[in-house]
């Protein structure tokens, strides 16, 4: 749940975020699907596009632009440290293997965190017309709407959404199964949408770099629920990731963490 003592997001800087992110989007979808898409890997085995790099220089820009003291930390770019006690955490295209295989699930994540921690968060899926996006102290919103983490408290029958189960650890699959717990691939940037506007119970990666979950903790704090990390920190840099509504938050944790 939001933390009324800290002081609320401004609404001009939410505003202006959420249009970066939606020009990001839009900037994104002239490459989703194209037959020219530049494809590359990087040292770490993983995939980058050409508009990877695009649509993360588009962003900056503009942060440059109408924050000019902000720092940035980005996936495909150093960082550039700033003065303001604010950080802007981007994910040009979260979700680059289903954008260049032409597959929905990515999208374009933007969150903002100051001195007294997260402060903006944003996924942004433009393939499908929508956004989520939270700034602390001001709720969660889907395309303008009040959004909502579920509620829910059973674990059986609750759905629980995935990038991908590959670095899950063993017996996780089977132990949620028992539990009743669906497990759908409705991952990346849209997983974190569909967890902060309750259309999942839960979202969980077993393996996450900051920029991939970074508008998380605003995001499920401002829609009523919770983000939480296997080792109890609910850090960004733990290296995994539980999006969820507070009663299922260690019912799920205990099955995840086996």
């Amino acid at each position: 749940m939001p933390d009324a003592s800290l002081p609320a997001c401004d609404r001009r800087l939410l505003e202006r975020a959420r249009t970066l992110a939606d020009e990001a989007g839009e900037l994104a979808m002239t490459g989703f699907r194209s037959r020219d898409l530049a494809i590359d890997q990087k040292p770490d085995g993983t995939t980058v596009t050409s508009f990877d790099r695009a649509v993360e220089r588009f962003l900056r820009a503009g942060i440059a632009a109408s924050f000019p003291d902000d720092g940035v930390l980005g996936e495909e770019e150093d960082e550039v440290k700033g003065s303001s006690g604010r950080r802007w955490i981007l994910d040009p295209i979260d979700g680059t293997d289903p954008f260049s295989r032409g597959v929905v699930t990515w999208g374009v994540l933007v969150a903002c965190e100051d001195d007294h921690g997260p402060l903006v968060g944003i996924s942004a899926c433009p393939w499908a017309g929508e956004a989520v996006a939270a700034g602390r102290g001001l709720g969660c919103h889907w395309d303008g709407r009040p959004s909502s983490a579920s509620d829910r408290r059973e674990l059986a029958g609750a759905v629980l959404a995935t990038s991908g189960i590959e670095h899950w650890a063993a017996g996780t699959f089977d132990r949620l199964a028992a539990a009743g717990v669906k497990v759908r691939t409705w991952g990346n940037a849209y997983g974190l949408a569909l967890a902060a506007t309750g259309r999942v119970d839960a979202f969980f990666d077993a393996r996450v770099h900051r920029w991939d979950v970074a508008p998380a903790p605003v995001l499920m704090s401002e829609a009523g629920g919770c983000f939480r990390t296997l080792d109890g920190s609910s850090s960004l840099h733990a290296g995994d990731a539980l999006l969820c509504g507070e009663p299922l938050a260690e019912p799920l944790l205990a099955l995840l963490r086996g």
